[in-house]
């Protein structure tokens, strides 16, 4: 007898909390970039922003099978079934974190280009092409919206870990199961 899995498979849920992991390392590089600023340490000679470019471009490569995952393995159910608003909204934070999830590191690449910096991967010295040619006001536009998305992308996240932990402490039910 067949039993259906209560997980996500281990493929979707590596790539989850990398996914985790990399946009947790691309906020701290941030603030880490801002204490180099003020003279504060370089990490192993190189920058705390060519670390929090290679983060973003982690969360970059991890959507990419992460989405084609996710249409392409079947969602273990919910156990106790939610209601329907409780599951459109868990659909629509999900594509909102997916939105930001590309839209934030393509905004940092973008800038990058628009301000004649190469997109460097501080362990291998690799160059990633620019995504646009120098542009100055493009270049401010493209750096607002990349920090405000990123500091807006606060609150998707946030939904989404008190969601899991009301599921699992309130509701007693398995999402946050399926995904550990």
């Amino acid at each position: 007898m067949f039993i259906p899995s209560t997980r996500y498979p281990l493929s979707l849920r590596v790539i989850h909390w990398l996914t985790v992991i990399a946009v947790v390392a691309a906020a701290i590089l941030t603030g880490a970039e801002e204490h180099e600023d003020d003279g504060g340490s370089v990490v192993s000679g190189i920058s705390a922003m060519q670390w929090h470019y290679a983060a973003g471009l982690a969360v970059l490569l991890l959507l990419i099978p992460r989405i084609v995952l996710r249409i392409r393995a079947r969602v273990p159910p919910i156990i106790p079934t939610p209601d329907r608003f409780t599951a459109l909204t868990a659909r629509l934070v999900h594509v909102t974190l997916y939105a930001f999830l590309l839209a934030v590191p393509l905004l940092g690449w973008l800038q990058l280009g628009y301000a004649g910096e190469p997109l460097t991967l501080p362990w291998l010295g690799w160059q990633l092409p620019a995504l646009a040619q120098p542009n100055p006001q493009a270049n401010e536009l493209a750096e607002e919206l990349h920090e405000v998305l990123g500091n807006v992308l606060y609150g998707p996240i946030a939904l989404h870990v008190v969601a899991a932990l009301w599921h699992h402490a309130v509701r007693r039910d398995n999402t946050l199961k399926r995904m550990l």
